[in-house]
């Protein structure tokens, strides 16, 4: 038997560590540059020290937690709490706000800015999308490379189980590392740069909610039984990294091609009747 936890001690530790390693993104300052035709010739470094504090931050959060992921598996997992119809109906919340409720927060978010005409909300939806699709797409690929069971694969008793290449052909050895956490933590990194960057009034209080909800998410994947605890703070670094990274990058390239088709791109009358398109620049 493996000695347990008191059951509080150890809800705190693993919700401690996921809002602690998430607390610096939320307020981790990014300094504001106004759109201009000479930003092309500033060059922004697209991964910087912070990033490296950051992911080193979720990291070291991942192996602490590797000890304690069995413990934490049988503390979710116990009937007192799987039969608790609040719990069951919150986690069933959050984890479809995981996804597909990120995608569809994302798309929204863009639809409502092309509505709107307001190449800033647009802004905001594109950049969340972008940031769920790159960490989604290195998510893929630790996943099939790492091959971990997941934790009702194995009954919650082998958290180390991990064979390399085994993720690309079986779902249930696509632990490591969560992907709805990746989605969670993409949207609430790229969200939150992006509030800061064109409303920053707004980011004390939108930053931390957002990260809040991207940590329940990640919560919820424990409790539905599909991720060790580790699995989510892996997926919080790989989702926070890759926004940050998509952020700055497309920011130091403001002329790119996604921007001009999704977000400078505007349908309006052309003379003499019919329509044509238009190219803006977001300021």
């Amino acid at each position: 038997m493996i000695p347990r936890l008191p059951a509080r001690a150890r809800i705190l530790r693993l919700v401690a560590c996921l809002l602690a390693a998430s607390a610096p993104l939320a307020s981790a300052p990014l300094a504001a540059q106004a759109r201009t035709s000479t930003d092309s010739a500033s060059p922004i470094a697209v991964i910087t020290p912070r990033d490296a504090i950051v992911t080193g931050a979720l990291a070291a959060g991942t192996f602490a937690l590797l000890p304690f992921d069995q413990r934490i598996a049988h503390w979710m997992q116990q009937p007192s709490r799987q039969g608790n119809d609040a719990l069951r109906n919150s986690a069933s919340f959050f984890r479809n706000l995981g996804s597909p409720g990120t995608i569809v927060i994302g798309g929204a978010t863009y639809l409502a800015g092309r509505l709107d005409d307001s190449p800033r909300i647009e802004e905001l939806g594109v950049r969340t999308l972008e940031s769920i699709a790159a960490g989604s797409a290195v998510g893929y690929v630790i996943k099939g490379m790492a091959g971990r069971a997941r934790p009702y694969a194995v009954a919650d008793t082998l958290p180390h189980d991990f064979h390399a290449g085994r993720g690309f052909h079986d779902d249930r050895y696509t632990s490591f590392p969560s992907g709805h956490s990746i989605a969670a933590f993409a949207t609430a990194s790229a969200m939150s740069q992006e509030i800061r960057y064109l409303w920053p009034h707004s980011s004390p209080l939108i930053a931390p909610a957002l990260y809040t909800g991207a940590t329940l998410v990640g919560i919820s994947r424990l409790y539905n039984d599909d991720h060790w605890a580790s699995d989510v703070v892996a997926g919080a670094a790989v989702g926070t990294l890759a926004a940050r990274v998509v952020v700055r990058y497309q920011r130091a390239h403001p002329n790119n091609a996604i921007d001009r088709i999704l977000i400078s791109t505007t349908v309006v009358p052309a003379p003499g009747g019919g329509m044509a398109l238009a190219w803006h620049r977001a300021m």
